[in-house]
């Protein structure tokens, strides 16, 4: 009678402890989807915020780019006005020098 009821106390027992688990691993299922949220949570955050600092740079960047080509620009303009200034220089002396010369044979077939 002693071994039946020793038995029967450790079977119950046993059902308890397995009736326990089974709760912590009910526990354990519903906690891992708060989990994987939380970590998607953090992962996105930090996405975010990686995402923000490479377009603050590329902005950076677009902008130095683009002042060096509006100084570039600024440049060759600055060299073709001065290029131009200098064609119209000599080409004004070349025609000050052919009309000079004109003037100077019809003034000698005149005599």
């Amino acid at each position: 009678m002693k071994r039946a009821a020793m038995l029967l106390s450790i079977a119950c027992l046993l059902f308890f402890v397995a009736c326990g688990q089974s709760e912590k691993a009910e526990k354990a299922t519903v906690s891992e989807p708060q989990k994987a949220t939380e970590v998607m949570k953090e992962g996105t955050e930090k996405a975010t915020e990686v995402m923000k600092e490479g377009t603050e740079k590329t902005t950076e960047m677009v902008k130095e780019e683009a002042e060096k080509a509006t100084e570039m620009t600024k440049e060759e303009a600055e060299k073709a006005t001065e290029m131009t200034k200098e064609g119209a220089e000599k080409a004004t002396e070349v025609v000050k020098e052919g009309t000079e010369e004109a003037a100077e044979k019809a003034k000698k077939k005149m005599e």
